[in-house]
């Protein structure tokens, strides 16, 4: 994938999005957020973000691609799609209390339509991508929040995560 849409000042360049499993997994298997890391990555300015999303077996194709939305399968017939939301305030404990325990975040999500009762089984889907941020004046964040969002809303999920530096390890 060699796309490089900018989205409110940030490049972006997914690098793949890839199916990990052989077989669906079952509800009962799965974590019910996407799980996220995000660390600096070749120059001080550019983010590696890793996201492992449980997408349902039977999604579908409701929407094509626009500014907004990024294709991650531009291959396949039933999509999924990236997005970058701007930047939101979320209150967690991982801030300090000076803070009043608000943290601000780079709000990303990823799209999929699977409609009808609460899916039964799952693909976990491991998407890489890297953001740039390409212009002056774009608003500090300490972390990110990455959703899954179901356009049929009755399966939306999201988690919080911080950049990860080298003196984490």
């Amino acid at each position: 994938m060699n796309q490089k849409p900018t989205i409110a000042g940030l490049e972006f360049e997914i690098k793949f999005c890839k199916k990990v499993n052989e077989k669906p997994l079952q509800n009962w298997e799965i974590s019910k957020i996407p799980l996220a890391n995000i660390y600096n990555s070749r120059e001080s300015d550019t983010y590696t973000v890793n996201i492992f999303a449980y997408i349902p077996t039977d999604f579908t194709v409701t929407k094509e691609p626009n500014q907004s939305l990024i294709d991650l399968m531009p291959k396949e017939e039933n999509k999924l799609f990236f997005s970058y939301n701007g930047v939101c305030a979320v209150k967690t404990s991982m801030s300090s209390v000076e803070e009043s325990n608000i943290t601000l975040c780079r709000n990303f999500s990823i799209e999929y339509d699977a409609s009808g009762a609460e899916p039964i089984e799952y693909n976990l889907y491991h998407i890489q991508l890297y953001y740039r941020i390409v212009v002056n004046h774009a608003q500090r964040v300490a972390a990110i929040i990455v959703h899954d969002k179901n356009f049929d809303p009755v399966t939306s999920r999201g988690t919080v995560t911080t950049v990860r530096t080298d003196n984490d390890l």
